[in-house]
């Protein structure tokens, strides 16, 4: 639903690099910026609403991984521990929805989805309920 961390680490340029037809100098401090990534309209109708079709196969079937959507940044400095952590939420949030059902704690209340400002973009405080499938 956010990209938490909109920021990728800081690196530096090792080369004189030319760029979309700039020169970025050796030692030059670059960012990537995850989050136009990830709200580009040109990309991604709608982006700021969550569709899970975006990441599933044409017949529902599979997850595809859009090129797009690049949570754990990309390249040589991509996050090494991607793979657990895919593996890991996966199966976390699974048992969750397999053991508990999850509903507003207030219907008629509108959830406020816009996040903190702020280095990470974390979600304001919200009370769900959660009972037992069983």
């Amino acid at each position: 639903m956010s990209s938490i961390t909109p920021l990728g680490l800081m690196h530096r340029v090792l080369a004189d690099t030319e760029f979309n037809g700039f020169t970025i100098r050796k030692g030059t401090l670059v960012v990537g910026n995850l989050y136009s990534a990830h709200y580009n309209p040109d990309k991604w109708s709608q982006p700021e609403l969550f569709r899970v079709e975006r990441f599933l196969s044409e017949n529902g079937e599979k997850i595809k991984n859009p090129p797009e959507f690049i949570p754990f940044h990309v390249g040589r400095r991509q996050c090494l521990g991607e793979g657990f952590a895919m593996d890991s939420l996966f199966l976390f949030i699974t048992s969750i929805f397999q053991n508990f059902k999850i509903s507003p704690q207030d219907k008629h209340h509108k959830l406020d989805l816009e996040p903190f400002p702020g280095i990470l973009r974390l979600p304001k405080p919200f009370s769900v309920n959660i009972s037992s499938r069983f």
